[in-house]
């Protein structure tokens, strides 16, 4: 657990992603990469202007609009960074312009980090589905574990200690099985294991044993 991957978007949710990452990293002397996605229109990319110093655009430079958001972003960066609770971690901090979902793995590959903290609301239906889409693709298709946080934990101590895996226990699932064992063992968590019985695939009590 030695690089950990936030992306923030300044918001009360990824400040609370970003307090459990800096548990972990001090617990697991762990350091943090700190992203924010602009997501800039592409007519606003050129190659004239210069960036500021650890920030990419997919392009060399823009004009003054992106150099704008990229020094808000950048203040914003400074703000974060200096809060107490990341004092003594080393923070690595990247303005990129991408899609949000395509930026989150690729800044994940690039810094072979060993897991990413995302922030959630929490909501539900509808209102989920549109505000969660980024977080919900980077869980689904990431090969890099993912950890959503749905509310503050800036109050306790967020603790690995207990890991639940729900599945089906076909043959599907080994993959997926054995990486969670190996990120359990990497926290040194106790795994739980619990059999899920769909309807639709209803197995009796011998079968599931």
């Amino acid at each position: 657990m030695k690089r950990i991957l936030v992306p923030t978007d300044f918001s009360i949710h990824a400040e609370s992603a970003l307090r459990v990452a800096a548990n972990l990293a001090k617990k697991y002397n762990g350091e943090i990469y700190l992203l924010h996605m602009l997501n800039l229109p592409l007519h606003l990319l050129t190659d004239n202007d210069t960036i500021p110093d650890n920030f990419t655009m997919g392009a060399a430079g823009g004009p003054p609009e992106a150099v704008f958001f990229m020094k808000m972003a950048h203040k914003r960066f400074q703000d974060v960074v200096n809060s107490d609770f990341l004092e003594g971690i080393t923070v690595h901090e990247t303005v990129q312009n991408h899609q949000v979902f395509e930026g989150i793995i690729d800044t994940a590959h690039k810094n072979n980090v060993d897991l990413i903290v995302m922030g959630s609301q929490g909501a539900n239906g509808v209102k989920e589905m549109v505000i969660g889409s980024n977080t919900e693709k980077v869980v689904r298709t990431s090969d890099i574990p993912v950890l959503v946080i749905k509310k503050s934990h800036a109050e306790e101590e967020f603790d690995l200690s207990n890991l639940i895996f729900p599945c089906e226990f076909t043959k599907e699932y080994k993959n997926s099985f054995l990486r969670v064992v190996e990120f359990a063992g990497k926290v040194n968590a106790k795994m739980h294991l619990l059999m899920v019985n769909t309807p639709n695939k209803f197995m009796t009590t011998a079968q599931a044993e």
